[in-house]
């Protein structure tokens, strides 16, 4: 909310630049005396009844308009109050009777800080008839013309009178202003400089000079307090929650503030180390990955090899049955072959040698000829 209202005076200070660059500080120009705006108010002694205290501010606003003077400032120093004297009292002579009341108002254009008057006029009476005596006085401040000769006068001066405190206070304003933003009350201070007129010409450009200067360091100061608070934070821990605080608390920061370049350097740091944490995050997954690939491939290639293993095995022991089932048939068939005609061999040797055992009668030597000779077929 201070920030709105103080980006709404720079806002107005910016229309009006222009403008005051070419006002005069010429107080018979009306149009320039216009621009000064002037607060309604009625203080508790003004004789007028507390029940008509919001009419007479509601006509009080309405003269202040009608005289281009409507209270628009931000500053209400000026003021524009009334009193009320009642001259008579009658009851109408009318069915049903009617109060009548003769009141005599008094327009008083101050400072409203000083106490200082500026100008006042005592208007012609007014009378406000009703059927009582709330009424009455009600329709009698209805009944003041905003445009009479005597409230017209009274205006002229006033605004005359404004210029002159200003052109004349102009430094002791300054002053002022400083001594607020040194105590570090950088609105009020600014709400002040504000409230100076472009018609006062050279009171206003410094006015407007020193605005500028007091919101740089209200910026400034509010920027510094901000850009610490997000390093106080940071530095205290680097997670993601205090990576948002961070980040929000530096957007607040105004971008003309001196805080500002370094603000927007903490926010690349940040956005550096998340950038450091995103990129290593994503090496260890790619590394994890290629790991798992890695295992991945090796398990498949030594299931494979367990695979080629087995079937090689398993051809070499059908090869090994092969050649060994051919062997014991090839064995077999010597054997069938070779073995017939050695049993004739030896029917007829064991023949030949029971006939020389029988001529002989010995059988040691024909044995062991037998046996020399069977070993021969082999």
């Amino acid at each position: 909310m201070r920030n709105h209202i103080i980006n709404s005076i720079l806002a107005i200070l910016l229309l009006f630049v222009a403008i005051g660059s070419n006002a005069q500080n010429n107080q018979k120009k009306s149009d320039d005396l216009g621009r000064i705006a002037l607060s309604p108010f009625v203080t508790s002694n003004a004789n007028i009844p507390e029940y008509a205290v919001s009419v007479m501010n509601n006509k009080l606003s309405r003269i202040a308009a009608k005289h281009g003077m409507a209270s628009t400032s931000i500053d209400n120093r000026f003021v524009i109050t009334a009193n009320m004297v009642e001259i008579s009292k009658d009851v109408t002579a009318s069915a049903p009777p009617m109060i009548s009341l003769t009141l005599s108002p008094t327009i008083y254009i101050g400072d409203g800080f000083t106490g200082e008057l500026f100008a006042s006029c005592e208007m012609p009476p007014v009378k406000g008839v009703g059927d009582n005596e709330t009424k009455a006085y009600l329709n009698a401040i209805k009944s003041i013309q905003a445009n009479n000769p005597a409230v017209v006068k009274c205006i002229d001066e006033g605004k005359k009178k404004i210029i002159e405190f200003y052109n004349s206070q102009i430094d002791f304003l300054l002053a002022e202003a400083e001594s607020m933003a040194k105590s570090q009350n950088f609105d009020e201070a600014m709400c002040l400089l504000a409230s100076v007129p472009t018609v006062c010409k050279d009171a206003y450009l410094k006015a407007y000079e020193k605005i500028g200067e007091v919101y740089q360091r209200k910026i400034d100061l509010e920027g510094d307090i901000l850009y610490n608070e997000a390093y106080a934070q940071w530095n205290t821990a680097k997670t993601q929650e205090s990576a948002q605080i961070v980040v929000e608390l530096l957007a607040q920061i105004n971008p003309i503030s001196s805080a500002a370049a370094k603000g927007r350097a903490l926010v690349a740091k940040v956005e550096a180390h998340y950038n450091a944490i995103a990129a290593w995050r994503r090496e260890i997954e790619e590394r994890n990955w290629a790991f798992k690939m890695q295992q991945y491939e090796d398990k498949r290639a030594d299931e494979q090899r367990d695979h080629d293993f087995k079937v090689q095995q398993h051809n070499d022991q059908v090869e090994y049955q092969m050649q060994k089932s051919n062997f014991d048939y090839e064995v077999q068939m010597e054997h069938a072959r070779n073995g017939g005609a050695a049993s004739e061999y030896a029917l007829q040797e064991v023949k030949s040698i029971v006939s020389v055992m029988s001529n002989k009668g010995s059988g040691d030597g024909i044995i062991s000829k037998l046996s020399k000779k069977i070993s021969s077929w082999f």
